[in-house]
């Protein structure tokens, strides 16, 4: 039976990794949860647990938007807050070389 490979990040990095995707973002007017889930291979109770984190230390904001007739999605959005968070992290791992 093979050994799991799987690797495991720190919470630090899978913060670092969402903020680099909403400045990615950024142009797209927002991204959708979902799709920060997807992009960095987060179960959605996981990644609702960082979400809320960011949002409690204000690194980003959530705002619901209508999409269709009866539904709404929820889009993530950077603060200038978590911008600076996100230059704070890559200079730190550029340094500790993370």
């Amino acid at each position: 039976m093979p050994s799991s490979t799987k690797k495991y990040r720190s919470a630090l990095i899978i913060i670092q990794s969402i903020l680099e995707q909403l400045i990615k973002a950024e142009n797209e007017d927002g991204i959708v949860k979902s799709k920060i889930y997807k992009n960095l291979g987060l179960k959605t109770i996981i990644g609702e647990k960082y979400l809320e984190q960011l949002i409690s230390a204000r690194y980003i904001t959530l705002n619901e938007e209508k999409w269709g007739k009866e539904r709404i999605r929820q889009k993530v959005y950077i603060t200038n807050r978590g911008l600076r968070r996100f230059q704070w992290f890559m200079k730190l791992s550029t340094e500790l070389e993370m």
